[in-house]
C-alpha cells in the first residue's frame, strides 16, 4: 500500500509542476496600480497565458520617463515591436537589454533603454521578487501528503 501511495504522491507532484499553464500579471504602468514599485493584486489579478513559457516585465526608458509593461511572452510576440527587440536567450531570472536591429549601424546590437526580464518559477512572478508565493503551495502539498500517509498507516 505504501509504494502505491508514494507513486500517487510522485504523480501529483509532477502534475503540480507541469499541469497548469503559467499565469502572469498583464498591465501597463499607465494604468494605476501597475508601476515600478509593483502591482496592486486586486486590480490586476493573474491571467492565464495559455501556452506561454514565461511572464515578462519590460522596462522602457524614454524621455526621462520609465514605462513598465507586464505581459505573457506569447502576447508580446504578437507585436512586431517586441518580436524584433526581444532577446533570443530567454531563461528564468534573465534581464537582458533589447536587441537593436539597426541596418545603418550594425555594430550596435543592444538597446539599453529597453530591458526584458523573464520569469517562470511561479504564477505572477512578473510583479515582485519574493519567493514566498512559490513556497506556500509546496509546503501545503507536503503537509497534505504527510496527513494522507499517517491516515493510511493508522488504518
Amino acid at each position: 500500500m505504501l509504494p502505491k501511495l508514494a507513486f500517487i504522491a510522485l504523480l501529483v507532484t509532477l502534475m503540480v509542476n507541469y499541469g497548469e499553464a503559467i499565469m502572469c500579471h498583464r498591465c501597463f504602468s499607465a494604468m494605476g496600480g501597475c508601476g515600478e514599485d509593483g502591482v496592486v493584486w486586486r486590480m490586476f489579478p493573474w491571467r492565464d497565458c495559455g501556452d506561454s513559457k514565461f511572464c515578462v516585465k519590460v522596462t522602457i526608458k524614454e524621455d526621462g520617463e520609465t514605462k513598465i509593461i507586464r505581459e505573457c511572452e506569447n502576447e508580446l510576440m504578437k507585436s512586431a515591436f517586441h518580436r524584433l527587440r526581444m532577446p533570443v536567450l530567454r531563461r528564468h531570472g534573465y534581464c537582458e537589454p533589447s536587441r537593436k536591429n539597426d541596418f545603418w549601424n550594425p555594430t550596435q546590437t543592444t538597446d539599453s533603454d529597453i530591458q526584458y526580464c523573464f520569469c517562470n518559477d511561479w504564477n505572477g512572478c512578473n510583479s515582485a521578487t519574493t519567493v514566498s508565493a512559490r513556497i506556500v503551495p509546496i509546503v501545503s502539498l507536503c503537509l497534505t501528503l504527510m496527513f494522507l500517509c499517517k491516515k493510511v498507516i493508522n488504518v
